[in-house]
């Protein structure tokens, strides 16, 4: 008897040793809060973690501290996050990319379903096809027209080989049942050069990187994959009025968790972050390197991330990609 109250004993202590260390909403943060991403400083992706980070430092009176790992296509600081503490002072600062490795890469070392819990999506960039000015169309339709005259001729340069960019134009040729020849390049930067110079027809990116060369003419847009137009080449159709709308597809930003972090702790941080993309110079800051605020609940950003990782992995199998082997 004495040793079944023993060992009821020890559960019981374990039980509540194990609540006590579990955050509640009223005590967290009670340390620094570390927001991991999977990219080196500098670029839109880092400065919207930063901007975020800093005023939500202040909303917290406890720092935010963004550390970059870059490298193995988010895998190195996804898998981080993945295999740190629930508690809530871990966090990813996910992407489009997380939705698109699990359909790219044969093996990874983290399930991107089961590991992590969704906290808000952040901002979205408008994702923007344009082409050299001398190519001879002007319209996504008159593109589709061509393709099907000349089946694979047609070149497009995307930002590299297994980008949400790229599977969004491989989504697009599937739709219209026409074929592009892709061109992968290493960043945004090299596909616009080589597309100006015209050494591919068409490209594939972020209306932030091709807006200023859009507006000297030096590049022509054909349609952007929104909802709605853009605010900064608001002439320029959307790829539902072109007759597409299952293809509205943004790059994402959003904020990730690890699995099992307590609810409490979720919804405080969900609650915070929205209050921080309500602030207006946040939003003018955001805009200005191209993205647009979003926010909502973290079930909204669950849901849309389930969503995109059906959608990538279905469009990878029907277009044939070769999945590469991945680090385990």
């Amino acid at each position: 008897m004495w040793v079944e109250r023993a060992f009821t004993s020890i559960v019981l202590g374990l039980t509540c040793a194990c609540a006590q260390a579990q955050p509640t909403a009223a005590s967290y943060p009670a340390k620094p809060i570390r927001l991991i991403l999977g990219y080196a400083p500098g670029g839109s992706t880092d400065i919207v973690a930063r901007v975020v980070a800093a005023r939500l430092s202040e909303r917290f009176g406890s720092q935010v501290l963004v550390e970059n790992r870059p490298g193995a296509d988010t895998i190195i600081a996804t898998e981080l996050v993945a295999r740190a503490q629930p508690d809530g002072y871990t966090l990813l600062l996910g992407n489009s990319t997380n939705a698109t490795n699990p359909a790219i890469f044969s093996k990874l070392p983290y399930d991107s379903l089961r590991d992590f819990e969704s906290v808000v999506l952040l901002a979205a960039a408008t994702n923007l096809m344009s082409a050299n000015p001398s190519f001879p169309v002007n319209s996504i339709k008159e593109l589709i027209a061509l393709a099907k005259r000349r089946p694979g001729e047609i070149t497009y340069a995307s930002v590299g080989a297994g980008s949400s960019q790229h599977l969004l134009v491989e989504h697009f040729v599937q739709r219209a049942h026409v074929k592009l020849l892709h061109v992968p390049y290493k960043g945004g930067g090299p596909a616009v050069i080589d597309t100006m110079a015209g050494h591919v027809s068409t490209m594939i990116g972020s209306v932030a990187t091709q807006e200023s060369y859009v507006k000297a003419g030096r590049l022509k847009p054909l349609v952007v994959f929104s909802e709605k137009r853009s605010s900064v080449l608001p002439k320029v159709p959307t790829i539902a009025e072109q007759g597409f709308s299952e293809l509205k597809s943004d790059y994402w930003i959003g904020i990730m968790a690890p699995a099992k972090t307590p609810a409490a702790v979720v919804t405080r941080l969900n609650g915070e972050l929205n209050a921080v993309l309500q602030v207006p110079d946040i939003q003018s800051r955001l805009r200005q390197v191209g993205v647009e605020p979003l926010g909502g609940s973290a079930e909204e950003m669950d849901r849309y991330y389930k969503k995109e990782l059906a959608l990538w992995a279905e469009v990878v199998r029907k277009a044939n990609i070769e999945r590469r082997a991945g680090a385990s």
